[in-house]
């Protein structure tokens, strides 16, 4: 492993260039000896000019990636240790062997597919110069938080088509009841598709059962144009297995995580 400090202005995650073919990804990954990353760039190859370096403070890991064609969308994964396979856990999107099969082309239209054969378990999606959603609503005021009159809701459940553009398409009658708040029950990644929300394993990807990242956003500027706001339950104080920030440190033999996680208690 090279030794080398952290990029200037870079943080956790994935950290686009400007020049929309180069990204640096930035792993927090204490304890560990070597991470190397593997992807749709290197043929899912474990390839020593993709093992990724290491500040002096041993608690990073990090690599810059070129060559990357704009708009393109790339899988990837950490391989840490030679033996832990892992997502970013920054990543806005993953892809998922099990689950990703039973999400229709409606819900979510040209889903990229499963690297299947190439690797195994859940990998993450990064895409320069990705779509942008153009926001209509600018000058939304929120309701008074001592007036609000919210509607809780599963998208699952709430329609048969379990999708944002449903929520969209509903709007009138949840406005014509009478409410100016919606509460999601949580949205982003959870393990399988059919889910409360309770147990999500990736906080910062929108789960694609529901849809896309950017028609979230529409339903969201939807909302804010008919006077409603939107919350979001959110899940920080637990995750699944299938977590980067459990998977990176578990202890097998007592399935639960290690002494040495840096987020997670032993026992709950």
């Amino acid at each position: 492993t090279t030794v080398a400090a952290l990029p200037a202005g870079v943080q956790e995650g994935i950290n686009y260039a400007a020049n929309n073919t180069s990204v640096t990804l930035v792993l927090y990954a204490p304890n560990k000896n070597n991470v190397v990353v593997l992807g749709d760039f290197s043929s899912w190859a474990v390839l020593c000019a993709n093992q990724m370096n290491r500040p002096p403070d041993g608690n990073y890991y990090w690599i810059t990636i070129n060559g990357l064609t704009p708009g393109t969308e790339y899988a990837y994964q950490y391989l840490i240790d030679n033996t832990i396979k892992v997502a970013d856990p920054y990543a806005q999107k993953v892809l998922d062997p099990d689950y990703d099969g039973a999400i229709d082309n409606v819900t979510y239209p040209n889903l990229k597919p499963y690297p299947t054969g190439l690797t195994t378990g859940i990998v993450s999606v990064l895409q320069t110069a990705e779509p942008q959603y153009t926001w209509q609503s600018n000058n939304f005021v929120k309701p008074d938080k001592k007036n609000l009159v919210i509607y809780e809701l599963l998208i699952r459940d709430f329609t048969a088509q379990h999708s944002y553009q449903s929520l969209i398409d509903s709007l009138n009658y949840l406005k014509n009841i009478g409410i100016n708040a919606i509460e999601l029950m949580p949205i982003n990644e959870f393990d399988g598709n059919e889910s409360w929300g309770y147990n999500p394993d990736f906080y910062f990807a929108p789960d694609k059962y529901y849809g896309t990242k950017n028609k979230l956003k529409e339903f969201i500027d939807k909302c804010h144009q008919n006077g409603i706001a939107v919350i979001q339950d959110v899940v920080y104080n637990h995750c699944t297995g299938n977590a980067p920030q459990a998977k990176m440190y578990w202890d097998a033999v007592n399935n639960r995580p290690a002494a040495n996680n840096p987020w997670l208690n032993t026992v709950a």
